[in-house]
């Protein structure tokens, strides 16, 4: 075997398994395991980081309004929207979850929304 066609093997290969790591889910949103956790007894208030262009406020205002779009009729519940920050915080059951974790052009991560003592 030729040196090129070595190259062109390893290019194959490496192409070959970035196609797996993407489809395996590389984009998902990460859901934190506390958010499962709640969710099985009932709700839980949680933080959504969500994924935008550019960090100006219209930017982010229609990245939240298409989020809340597709959560409804789902359980979600808004709390609070930010706007000078990526984040929603919501209210949301176990439906709501489920189509979060499908919006991974959108949702970076679902953690709980927690007061932290300073």
């Amino acid at each position: 075997m030729n040196r090129l066609s070595a190259a062109r093997k390893g290019i194959t290969l490496l192409v070959a398994l970035t196609g797996v790591w993407s489809a395996s889910g590389a984009d998902d949103p990460v859901i934190d395991p506390d958010v499962r956790a709640a969710i099985r007894t009932g709700t839980a208030r949680v933080l959504v980081d969500l994924r935008v262009a550019t960090a100006e406020p219209s930017a982010i205002g229609s990245t939240q309004d298409e989020t809340l779009r597709r959560l409804a009729g789902s359980g979600a519940r808004l709390v609070r929207r930010f706007s000078t920050a990526p984040l929603l915080a919501l209210e949301i059951d176990a439906p709501a979850l489920a189509r979060l974790e499908t919006m991974r052009d959108i949702v970076v991560r679902v953690r709980v929304d927690r007061i932290t003592p300073l």
